[in-house]
């Protein structure tokens, strides 16, 4: 089940709809109507095969350790993987419908000043998270964006010097009309014998 900040954009992404078999205008879509997801948010262009960031909140930055912006979002996944994904985007543009991508990547040390010891420590860290991608019409009626959003459904990794490995896909669907996602329950995790979302 999606994690409630993907059901709150995508339940913002639908009441945009004026008709379900189509996506909203992008000119209707306000960022500051989910300003605390802001962070997480992304845009990305559907006209050309490598579906380029035009926009990723800082909370994206950070994960990948560089500015996003101009990069293509298919390359950020395992090479076995970008043929679906590809497809996937593909399906939500033409039908109209949101995907959601459930994702899970490695988490590499980046700091030049960690030890081979140390990074040791983290090597097996990985981060499990999801993608929502809307698709927005532009003024001429076509679809060239999709926005959406990034959610971590794991604790972040210990090690603070890191950033994401190329994504493994491990689900991928399409979220039609008559399907409302509900969000999932809220799970409490323990850390350092303290209990956090």
């Amino acid at each position: 089940m999606p994690h409630s900040s993907t059901v709150s954009f995508l339940s913002y992404w639908r009441s945009l709809q004026t008709d379900p078999g189509k996506a909203p205008l992008r000119e209707q879509f306000d960022p500051a109507r989910l300003k605390t997801l802001i962070p997480q948010m992304m845009m990305v262009s559907t006209t050309d095969h490598s579906h380029r960031f035009r926009l990723a909140g800082g909370f994206l930055r950070a994960l990948h350790g560089r500015e996003l912006k101009d990069t293509s979002f298919t390359v950020l996944f395992q090479a076995s993987f970008i043929g679906r994904v590809t497809t996937a985007l593909m399906l939500s543009r033409r039908q109209a419908q949101p995907v959601i991508l459930t994702l899970s990547a490695p988490w590499q040390t980046s700091h030049p000043e960690i030890s081979p010891e140390e990074a040791a420590l983290f090597q097996n860290e990985t981060v499990r998270f999801e993608i929502c991608l809307c698709p927005m019409l532009n003024a001429y009626g076509k679809v060239d964006r999709l926005v959406g959003i990034y959610q971590t459904l794991s604790a972040m990794p210990q090690n603070p010097n890191g950033v994401l490995g190329r994504f493994t896909l491990d689900a991928v669907r399409l979220c039609p009309p008559e399907e409302s996602p509900q969000p999932a329950h809220l799970r409490l995790i323990a850390r350092d014998g303290r209990l956090i979302a």
